[in-house]
């Protein structure tokens, strides 16, 4: 039985299968696979090919999202605010507010049995916690084909957690963003 090496394959027909899947992304067909007997590259006498060029990326317009500013000082008040900037400046369906043990202080466009993990997810990360340089404040959870993001804050009266469900996990500026409006939300409650 003979083994076919790639000085079998035919050059012409390579790039005409290349042309054809690539039509719709290229106008110009991309040359992967050069002829026998072709220059080589670095070859005396001869110029190195040009590579082909790089489609632009496409840049994604980045919205400045307002800081939250508290302006009551009633506690139900300044979670629901919470929630309704998490809900406007974020990619999400639904957010939450809980405590460390899992009880649902606002909310809305998420589950109750979604809610209810926040406790022994809070408490499964006391340990990762104790390990130097973690920071385990913040982070992603798969549920089901949605994915929960979160943000942690420590007060003297426990932890509480600012959640989101989305399609995708949330940015690391987002994250930053959303562990800013908790503090500001927790702050003199």
């Amino acid at each position: 039985m003979t083994v076919r090496s790639v000085s079998w394959t035919d050059a012409q027909r390579v790039t005409s299968l290349l042309a054809r899947v690539t039509a719709t992304r290229s106008r110009e067909p991309a040359t992967l696979v050069t002829a026998m007997g072709a220059a080589r590259a670095g070859a005396p006498g001869k110029a190195a090919p040009v590579p082909a060029k790089a489609a632009p990326k496409e840049v994604k317009e980045v919205k400045e999202v307002p800081r939250l500013v508290q302006t009551s000082d009633n506690p139900a008040d300044r979670l629901d605010a919470l929630v309704a900037w998490t809900l406007d400046h974020h990619p999400c369906v639904g957010a939450f507010v809980a405590d460390d043990n899992g009880l649902t202080l606002a909310a809305h466009g998420i589950s109750e049995a979604h809610v209810s993990l926040v406790g022994p997810l809070l408490s499964a990360l006391v340990g990762v916690r104790s390990i130097p340089g973690v920071d385990a404040t913040a982070g992603a959870l798969w549920l089901g084909a949605q994915m929960m993001s979160w943000v942690e804050a420590r007060t003297t009266r426990g932890g509480f957690c600012l959640g989101t469900v989305g399609d995708e996990a949330l940015s690391t500026r987002s994250f930053e963003q959303l562990k800013e409006a908790l503090a500001t939300t927790l702050r003199g409650l």
